[in-house]
């Protein structure tokens, strides 16, 4: 499934996936943090099936798909010891519907239990912890994955031929604790490890990789910004990627919400030929009243989605219609605050997704970055008050802890990490930009402390509300997953606090 050279790549041996010690940078003290290890697990029974037609899988890493029903067989490469340890794979197709992995100890009765996945992105993690008491049995049997599903479903299974995603194959993570710390977060973001979906979900891992640069001069986060692009960019400098239905898109716009990562390669590659692909997009999805969005619908997603590249690019090409144009993308945007309340989407008059957290993230946010972005050239007060009304109403619903619930209205509601963290990213924004004042940094900081509980011990971050494709009724239970572009909302607030 090789599918192009690389412009820049990280080499890595051949041997060094068998025991993978997690990617490793030297503290603030120069003591390295405790050692994680990913015990890659070697497919050993299968029924290999074809991709379907049409279909492609990111950056054309190996993967297998498992039929509805089949199961396959793994076998670590090295052996587990008594510890704590975490089933790992990751997802290498599009999932629009629920599937269930039963995990299971070969040849004996040992259930380990099962990996609930619904509705995911590709390049997601999913986990189930293991018992460490039954790493001997696992090291003579192995373990089994047993798919109950409708459909397929499709995992990265090989290494790479050019870079280490030792992280996305199936592997053991085993590590001496349960959970990680702001190192353990910083070495996954900034490598190849936090990469995501081209679109909304790698656009925010990209714009936290840019502000913790811009604000904080670390050079690897731009270094980590060159190697994720140059996953997307092949040799030509084409643009290469694929849709939310895991097919091709090279070269072109997905709708608007896949318009941010643009933010980041602009400032990295100003003179991009795609640079104008977007241009030209964002004057395709304009209605007669200037509004961009797709279809119908105003949705808080076009805040942070368009406005906020728009401002970017408005700034690097010196073009005083697009910043009057990222206001006024702010400006229509206004219906989705009303009476006290923020919501995720508007059409015909009515608003849907109340409080929803992840919305308020991409209406805060959005409305933070485009309005600190162009605060030198041009300011709107009217927009500075809305995305003033639009914090307080956040701050109104913060829960103790410090996180937001998924819907933040929601009393014993479950909190979503990803929506907290950009929240509160939106609020450090807003205090260095001189819009809030320095005593709403408390809360702010009351949410980082607390995402920190939810650190897996690699750095991955747990709790994220999955994609919104699954509707309501997915939103308002409790599952929760692993989200790299919940990370990405991290890097934001760790940038600013």
């Amino acid at each position: 499934m090789k599918r192009r050279s690389f412009i820049s790549l990280v080499s890595a041996s051949g041997a060094g996936f068998l025991l993978s010690p997690v990617s490793v940078y030297p503290s603030a003290s120069g003591e390295l943090s405790n050692l994680e290890y990913r015990i890659i697990l070697k497919i050993i029974q299968s029924h290999p099936i074809d991709l379907l037609p049409g279909k492609r899988v990111p950056f054309g890493w190996p993967a297998i798909g498992i039929s509805p029903g089949e199961s396959i067989r793994l076998k670590p490469t090295k052996k587990l010891r008594d510890t704590n340890l975490w089933l790992r794979f990751s997802i290498a197709q599009e999932i629009w519907d629920k599937k269930i992995l039963q995990v299971c100890i070969p040849d004996t009765n040992i259930k380990l239990g099962v990996i609930d996945i619904r509705f995911s992105s590709v390049l997601v993690p999913y986990e189930v912890e293991i018992p460490g008491k039954l790493a001997r049995l696992i090291n003579k049997h192995g373990l089994d994955l047993t798919l109950d599903s409708k459909s397929p479903i499709w995992i990265f299974n090989e290494p790479a031929i050019s870079i280490d995603n030792s992280a996305f194959l199936p592997h053991i993570l085993s590590s001496s604790k349960q959970k990680g710390t702001v190192d353990d977060f910083l070495r996954c973001l900034l490598s190849v490890n936090s990469v995501q979906a081209f679109g909304w979900r790698e656009g925010t891992v990209l714009d936290g990789l840019w502000q913790i640069y811009s604000l904080k001069g670390e050079v690897r986060a731009l270094e980590a910004i060159k190697q994720h692009l140059n996953l997307f960019l092949d040799k030509n400098q084409n643009l290469v990627y694929e849709t939310s239905q895991s097919t091709p898109k090279d070269n072109q716009i997905d709708g608007i919400e896949s318009t941010i990562p643009y933010a980041t390669l602009a400032r990295i590659y100003p003179d991009h030929p795609i640079i104008q692909t977007v241009l030209n997009a964002w004057g395709k999805y304009t209605k007669p009243n200037g509004m961009i969005i797709d279809g119908q619908m105003i949705s808080a997603e076009g805040c942070y989605t368009v406005a906020y590249p728009m401002a970017v690019l408005g700034k690097i090409l010196r073009r005083d219609d697009l910043k009057k144009n990222a206001l006024e993308q702010l400006r229509h945007r206004f219906v989705l605050m009303d009476s006290g309340q923020l919501y995720l989407r508007s059409r015909d008059g009515s608003r849907t997704y109340q409080n929803w957290a992840r919305g308020a993230a991409w209406f805060l946010l959005g409305f933070a970055r485009t309005i600190s972005e162009l605060k030198e050239e041009i300011q709107d007060q009217m927009i500075v008050e809305k995305f003033r009304g639009g914090i307080s109403i956040a701050l109104s619903l913060q829960r103790e802890d410090g996180l937001w619930n998924c819907f933040m209205h929601e009393r014993n509601g479950v909190p979503d990490t990803s929506g907290s963290a950009g929240i509160a990213a939106a609020i450090l924004v807003g205090i260095q930009n001189g819009y809030l004042p320095g005593s709403y940094k408390e809360p702010a900081k009351r949410c980082w402390n607390s995402l920190q509980n939810y650190l897996t011990p690699d750095g991955f971050l747990r709790g994220a509300a999955q994609d919104n494709r699954g509707g309501l009724e997915l939103q308002q239970g409790d599952y929760r997953v692993i989200a790299q572009m919940g990370m990405g909302f991290m890097a934001h607030l760790y940038a600013g606090i």
